[in-house]
């Protein structure tokens, strides 16, 4: 049976998981973004380095794009255990977590499932959460549903879902990194009333976070790790979100890139890290399309921000449909 801990993770990090590494088990951070990401900030080089360092692996789940895990693909070494993900951002807003083990398979599946759909809108997919599990599970692929009861729509338990889209669910995100309260325990619990696997992953948009939430399964391939987690026989183990230690972190992390940071990814750092709430900053992007799309994913939604941006205002209707059904 899987299980779960809530700890600090830095302690096993380095020696101790390298020694775990030699006894055939890999732990990897399963929801981690990277500059592909709209509101990513670490590099691909810079996400290598540190899993060298901590002795973790990672899976690299943009929103809707592929173009790191593709790089990693391509040029990673023995030493970093990786695994080809994608995090799914559906029209009704929900988010969906995709694991390939095959890199055919996983370029198979963005270009013929994703692409064509990213035209008319880069944020939404044309597709709810419901209809992309339909798709996905055509394909050879781990499907999760993350932060289920995460804030705004991106949570599945948002919306009722049927009992035949939930079985083809094959595990949930029980630890993410990200969020505070009761959100990880609702998770935990709904997964072992649904009996679905568990993963655990930091969802960390810069490099500090990566490696905070962990997946620990005992495997020498992608395709043993994943059905290792299918199986439930994953540990999964790291800390939540603590609001203070994040703000700190963010104001240092800001001082200390700023000279060497781009004036965009600076923007995006800022907004990645909660620090939009302060006035000066909201009212200079108050309507930029950074702005709406952090509203949409990482808050509780308000109409009047929705309506906005051309690739938000759609969500309005589902907003008012999840108001009725209430």
């Amino acid at each position: 049976m899987s299980e779960v801990y809530f700890k600090e993770v830095n302690a096993i990090k380095g020696p101790i998981l390298s020694m775990m590494k030699k006894e055939g088990f890999q732990a990897v951070d399963m929801h981690y973004h990277s500059c592909a990401s709209v509101d990513g900030l670490a590099t691909f080089n810079q996400i290598i380095k540190r899993c060298q360092k901590d002795s973790i692996g990672v899976a690299f789940t943009d929103h809707n794009h592929i173009e790191t895990s593709l790089k990693a693909i391509k040029r990673i070494k023995k030493d970093v255990f990786t695994i080809p993900g994608l995090e799914v951002t559906c029209h009704n807003g929900v988010h969906m977590l995709l694991h390939f083990s095959d890199p055919k398979e996983y370029q198979e599946f963005y270009q013929k499932e994703m692409k064509k759909r990213l035209k008319v809108n880069p944020w939404f997919i044309d597709l709810d959460h419901r209809q992309v599990v339909d798709v996905a599970s055509k394909y050879n692929c781990l499907i999760t549903a993350p932060h289920p009861y995460g804030p705004g729509f991106c949570g599945i338990k948002k919306f009722k879902t049927s009992s035949a889209t939930i079985k083809k669910i094959n595990a949930i995100e029980v630890l993410n990194g990200c969020l505070i309260g009761n959100m990880n325990k609702d998770a935990i619990k709904w997964a072992k009333k649904i009996n679905k696997g568990f993963t655990g992953g930091s969802d960390g948009h810069c490099i500090a976070e990566l490696g905070n939430s962990l997946t620990i399964c005992r495997a020498e391939t992608r395709e043993e790790f994943l059905e290792q987690i299918r199986k439930k026989k994953s540990v999964v183990i790291g800390k939540e979100e603590r609001i203070l230690e994040d703000a700190l972190n963010a104001v240092h992390k800001f001082i200390r890139e700023e000279k060497k940071t781009p004036k965009k990814q600076i923007e995006k750092m800022w907004i990645d890290r909660g620090l939009l709430e302060w006035n000066y900053f909201k009212d200079k992007i108050k309507n930029s399309s950074l702005f709406c799309h952090f509203h949409a994913h990482h808050q509780h939604p308000k109409a009047k921000h929705l309506e906005q941006h051309k690739h938000t205002k759609h969500l309005v209707h589902h907003m008012k449909k999840l108001k009725k059904s209430k």
